[in-house]
């Protein structure tokens, strides 16, 4: 007998494909079977296009690292002196040598700034959605859009927030990070866990302790005859009927005629 369910380590520093963050166990929850499974790990590399957006809350500043404005005045450049990277004119500071051997492989924007106001909360709006709140109005996560307008691949989220949302940052605003006037469905899954951990797992979908790989099966089991009895009433004719029996209910207390009777205007 396979186990799937058995107890596995889970590296994410070490290749760590967009599949792995799941432990086998998980799989049944989420209706992945063991075969699409493999196929999914077979599948080629270059099928498919990912993006890390590594977001630095608490970081260092910008003067510090890919931007040292070496002509401004003191009271302005940066502390660390700039050097230059194999790419010509390209300058960043000197706590990136290796960085710096390798500049044609990435960009530098140096152009981003905003007019609001000075507080950390609209940064991380602008960075997260390319806009602000305002009026109410939480615009969505490049991610949970992206996610929105492509859906995931496979069985898995399309997008994957390592480890926590950002905590209170002083301005009591939201921070960009979820789906906003999108919807909840298109939230990211948060970790709410921390990789490096040795005792890492997935919160939520793996199963608690006390339920066996038995009794995961039953349930699922359960699952698919209730679905399975919801489905084949809504088939039926009656259920037809009483939808239609509903519409119509429906239409004839919306007219005119109706709301004058009843007064449901009022």
């Amino acid at each position: 007998m396979i186990r799937l369910d058995a107890p596995r380590g889970v590296q994410f520093c070490d290749g760590m494909s967009r599949r792995d963050f799941l432990h086998a166990g998980a799989l049944s929850l989420l209706g992945l079977t063991l075969p699409r499974f493999l196929a999914a790990r077979d599948k080629p590399a270059d099928s498919d296009v990912n993006c890390i957006f590594l977001f630095l809350v608490g970081g260092p500043s910008q003067i510090d690292t890919w931007d040292p404005k070496p002509d401004a005045p003191a009271e302005i450049r940066g502390p660390f002196k700039p050097i230059a990277t194999n790419v010509p004119g390209v300058r960043i500071t000197e706590v990136f040598p290796k960085m710096a051997r390798v500049a044609d492989k990435f960009s530098v924007i140096r152009s981003v700034y905003h007019t609001a106001v000075a507080v950390h909360d609209s940064g991380h709006q602008m960075m997260q959605t390319g806009r602000f709140f305002t009026a109410g109005v939480e615009h969505p996560h490049i991610g949970c859009a992206l996610g929105y307008l492509k859906g995931p691949r496979g069985e898995l989220p399309p997008h994957v927030m390592p480890p926590k949302p950002i905590g209170n940052t002083g301005g009591n605003m939201p921070h960009g990070q979820s789906a906003g006037y999108l919807g909840r469905a298109h939230d990211p899954f948060v970790l709410n866990a921390y990789p490096e951990d040795p005792k890492f797992t997935v919160p939520d979908l793996l199963p608690p302790e006390y339920v066996s790989a038995v009794r995961g099966q039953r349930r699922q089991k359960l699952r698919e005859a209730v679905d399975g009895a919801v489905a084949a009433f809504e088939a039926s004719p009656q259920a037809k009927q009483m939808d239609a029996n509903f519409e119509l209910a429906y239409r004839l207390m919306s007219s005119p005629q109706a709301r004058a009777a009843f007064d449901l205007s009022a």
